[in-house]
């Protein structure tokens, strides 16, 4: 099991790496935030250096918005690769996704883009606060299936 399911409730970013591939009007104030909440933001600026850290660094947050390092009216490559990537990779990111065409904090939303929480750039000052809330619920959800899955399978 990751030690992104064995955060603190009051803090689920303290001493974790935070990899942040966003717009750069949007890095600043994402990266002021981690360091507030005490976590390491790791800030990659083209798509070709996120590839290798999601195959061999597998971080355990990963914030990521339309637009980084692509056409914005295309699907993002990077989003789709998240979304393709194989289950038991997948669950151990917790994925934020900054989008202008969605409402902070919707839950279909997150489902049909296949991340854990979606956040609209207007809403970036209050990111910790509902990262908090959404990692909550997620790790309620799925808590007792991984540890389940760790008793039966092994890993």
């Amino acid at each position: 099991m990751s030690r992104l399911w064995t955060g603190s409730e009051n803090n689920p970013f303290a001493d974790r790496t935070v990899l942040v591939a966003c717009q750069s009007p949007w890095v600043e104030p994402l990266t002021k935030t981690i360091r507030e909440e005490a976590g390491q933001p790791l800030i990659v600026k083209k798509m070709e250096e996120v590839f290798p850290i999601l195959q061999f660094g597998q971080p355990e947050w990963f914030i990521l918005s339309e637009g980084f390092d692509a056409d914005p009216s295309q699907s993002n490559p990077l989003l789709e690769y998240l979304q393709n990537m194989p289950t038991g990779q997948r669950r151990e990111i917790f994925l934020v996704w900054i989008g202008t065409n969605i409402k902070s904090g919707d839950i279909l939303s997150a489902f049909s883009y296949s991340v854990n929480l979606v956040i609209h750039p207007d809403q970036l000052s209050e990111i910790a606060k509902q990262i908090k809330k959404s990692w909550l619920m997620w790790r309620d959800l799925y808590q007792v299936f991984v540890q389940i899955r760790l008793r039966t399978t092994g890993y």
